[in-house]
């Protein structure tokens, strides 16, 4: 298996071609130099690891070096256990799929929604340096967004739904996406279907921990991964709703903004990381982005007004293209739909959260020992989490509210 520390020159050659091409640039070059450095200050992961790309240029006809700096995303070094979950999981492959054969049509027919992809094999990824062009994330370590980030994160996801819609109202071909996040049809001990009890058990000792619950404990405990579960069917594509192309991984660490002089109010966005993308309605997407990085306070303030300007973006790019969006996506069959799947959105961010919101010495222990994704995976989960959970102000306040909300409005009234 490749990484990145085995780019040829052939291979550098054809980046700069491509970078060339994409951001057309019509001069011969020759390339001086280049090499590889690992990178904390990009978006981190447990899918991916990466690094700086560095290449000087001559340009023709041009004395003064260029410099170029790429990201480059690779499968992680990981022990074996930590390989094996990947490479089941497909998720390098999915996202190399959605670069080279499906971002392409969806943005020609709407906005940029992600960075421009140079490179591509199995193993490797080579974007834009979105870093260098003043995009940084938009959340501390409590994965919290603002008003205006998440207004304007709402005008590119719908860009990225709409340019699917558009495609798909245009007859285009579109290419499958095979759910990989949570399949159906699987055997109880495939890695996804026992990475999600596992998680479900996590909880199910933080509620017996929370005062609130305690006479309505077993009916809690029995009926808990029960709703949780439902995600698996509502991620489908789905026989009876509008479906569209979905990121399917919104969270804050997902989402880079680009700010202005001021440094206040973001002027646009990009996605990355599309290893889930999926074919489903869009309000999952939707509800996912407006409950994983927010509070149940916050949602309670503006949630009802996000929604209607999602609505309202997702109108203009239909009527852009010459379409009615009351033809296609009725604002009553809107309404509908994210009534259908508000609960989507805090299974997501209990489901990630238990895991992204750890603490950074914990999140250090799992990344860097030969054991530490074995064991959180496999053997330890419950007790990394408690430990957590009753050291870690932050990650207990965080992980309360959002299971409060799911088990107060989808457990107890389901």
């Amino acid at each position: 298996m490749a990484t990145a520390l085995e780019l040829s020159s052939s291979d550098i050659q054809g980046l700069c071609q491509t970078y060339m091409q994409k951001n057309d640039l019509n001069a011969n070059f020759e390339i001086v130099s280049y090499k590889l450095q690992p990178t904390s200050d990009a978006p981190a992961g447990y899918l991916g690891s990466h690094f700086y790309l560095q290449v000087t240029l001559k340009l023709q006809g041009n004395e003064e070096p260029q410099h170029l700096r790429f990201f480059c995303k690779s499968a992680p070094k990981g022990n074996a256990s930590h390989m094996e979950y990947l490479e089941d999981f497909g998720v390098f492959q999915k996202e190399i799929t959605f670069y080279q054969d499906v971002l392409p049509e969806l943005q020609a027919n709407t906005i940029e929604i992600a960075p421009k992809c140079y490179y591509a094999d199995n193993n490797l990824l080579i974007f834009e340096n979105l870093i260098d062009q003043g995009y940084r994330m938009g959340a501390g370590r409590d994965g919290v967004l603002n008003y205006g980030q998440l207004h304007c994160a709402l005008k590119t996801l719908a860009a990225l739904h709409a340019g699917s819609i558009i495609q798909d109202q245009t007859g285009k071909e579109r290419l499958p996406l095979k759910e990989n996040a949570y399949p159906l049809d699987v055997p109880k001990e495939h890695m996804r279907v026992v990475n999600f009890n596992q998680a479900c058990e996590v909880y199910k000792e933080f509620i017996k921990t929370l005062p609130k619950y305690q006479h309505q404990l077993d009916y809690i405990l029995e009926n808990f991964t029960k709703r949780m579960s439902i995600i698996f069917e509502l991620s489908k594509t789905s026989k009876t709703r509008l479906n569209a192309t979905l990121h399917a991984d919104l969270w804050s660490n997902n989402i880079l903004f680009q700010y202005g002089k001021h440094d206040d109010k973001p002027l646009q966005c990009r996605f990355v990381d599309f290893q889930l993308a999926r074919y489903a309605p869009p309000a999952m997407d939707l509800l996912t982005i407006l409950t994983i990085p927010t509070t149940s306070q916050f949602r309670a303030a503006h949630l009802n007004e996000l929604l209607a300007e999602y609505y309202r973006f997702m109108g203009e790019f239909l009527k852009e293209a010459g379409f009615d969006i009351v033809n296609i996506l009725p604002e009553d069959e809107y309404y509908n739909s994210v009534e259908e799947y508000r609960i989507i959105g805090l299974i997501e961010s209990l489901f990630f959260c238990h895991l992204v919101m750890l603490p950074p010495t914990f999140t250090k222990e799992l990344t860097s020992s030969a054991d530490g994704f074995n064991d959180f995976f496999s053997k330890k989960r419950i007790e990394i989490c408690l430990k957590a959970f009753k050291s870690d102000e932050l990650y207990r306040d965080r992980i309360v509210d959002m299971l409060e909300d799911f088990v107060d409005n989808f457990v107890l009234k389901s």
